[in-house]
């Protein structure tokens, strides 16, 4: 049994912890990311846990954690190594985009540094990372997923082999390995596809062999928070994510946290099989779907760390969530608890300038 209270941990929100030092911070990004960090500090400070951190010096230190500040031009992932390195760390929790191979990137640092990964195993992170891969993975297994064709292999319907008469409420092109809603587009019509494709071609070549093109499917959009061991796996919350179209550009508005909770068998059958398909999903994962009109579910994609919803499961839980998580990870021992509230959790009423030092 591992206590808890003597555990020493690297915490890492990528974008806030200084991974786009020399960068503009992404606003939304940076929002949700701080949200998930301090939300986590506070959870395992809560449990006597020490934790290390690094912050961009952008933005405020955390509360709950040692931190050292990265400045433009510093070399994050140098930082970071010699931060592993101290002998008094015991174990790494990582939240990262998947984009670019991000997380899979800070994976491999941890691995290197011959610590704990609190997460996701590399073959899971690989192939969840991208959307079609994970979509090949999980329709091989029986499972309902959105369809998909590389944007750049598309120049006639025909070519769509998935295209029928139904499709009439519109397509989607998303990066395969984007984060949340950025660059993410619709079209009602597909000869507006053809013209944004060709647009993309030619301002960006290398950007076209990332699009997806997706048949837009309408329903609810939902999402679930998930804990798993080698052997079980536990859907523990089901959101309600609120999404919509501006401009044809989709956009995250926040989430009703738990309130999707009368559709967790289903979300709870739908688990059980992603986590057959890809048995690395250890630890705390989510899946994003769709809850078509027929009622059935349909997967879009699998997050193989924390997501947004996490930040308010310790409102929701009778457990202490990190606690629930470092049990599954460090001792193979899945709770039962589950949330049971509902609460309604808007990203949208924070500004990004309330998120920055004064």
């Amino acid at each position: 049994m591992h206590n808890k209270s003597r555990l020493k941990i690297w915490v890492c929100e990528y974008v806030s912890a200084g991974g786009l030092a020399s960068e503009p911070l992404p606003a939304s990004l940076l929002q949700e990311g701080l949200l998930m960090r301090d939300a986590l500090l506070a959870d395992l400070s809560a449990l006597g846990v020490d934790c290390i951190t690094s912050h961009d010096s952008r933005v405020a230190a955390p509360i709950h954690a040692s931190s050292q500040p990265l400045h433009p031009g510093d070399d994050a992932d140098a930082l970071w190594r010699q931060q592993l390195a101290s002998d008094d760390v015991d174990a790494c929790w990582v939240i990262a985009p998947e984009t670019d191979g991000v997380l899979h990137h800070m994976q491999q640092l941890v691995q290197a540094a011959g610590k704990v990964w609190i997460g996701c195993g590399a073959e899971a992170i690989a192939q969840t990372s991208a959307k079609s891969i994970m979509a090949e993975v999980c329709q091989q297994a029986g499972i309902a997923v959105l369809p998909h064709v590389f944007l750049a292999q598309v120049d006639t319907l025909e070519k769509l082999s998935w295209y029928h008469a139904a499709v009439t409420d519109g397509w989607v092109v998303k990066p395969d390995d984007g984060a949340g809603c950025e660059f993410t587009f619709y079209f009602k019509k597909i000869s507006e596809v053809f013209d944004f494709k060709l647009k993309v071609s030619n301002e960006d070549p290398r950007l076209l062999g990332k699009l997806l093109l997706q048949p837009y499917v309408p329903g609810l959009a939902l999402s679930m928070s998930v804990l798993s061991t080698q052997a079980q796996v536990h859907v523990i919350a089901g959101h309600q994510q609120k999404v919509n179209i501006q401009q044809g550009c989709f956009h995250f508005d926040g989430a009703g946290v738990n309130e999707a909770a009368a559709y967790l068998p289903a979300m709870q059958t739908l688990a059980e099989q992603i986590h057959r398909a890809i048995p690395g999903l250890l630890g705390y994962w989510g899946a994003d779907m769709i809850l078509t009109p027929d009622k059935q579910l349909v997967l879009v994609e699998i997050n193989p760390r924390l997501t947004t919803p996490y930040i308010a499961l310790s409102q929701l839980l009778t457990e202490n969530p990190a606690a629930m998580i470092l049990d599954a990870m460090l001792e193979n021992k899945l709770s039962a608890a589950q949330a049971q509230a509902s609460c309604v959790l808007s990203l949208a009423a924070k500004r990004h300038t309330e998120l920055l030092p004064v």
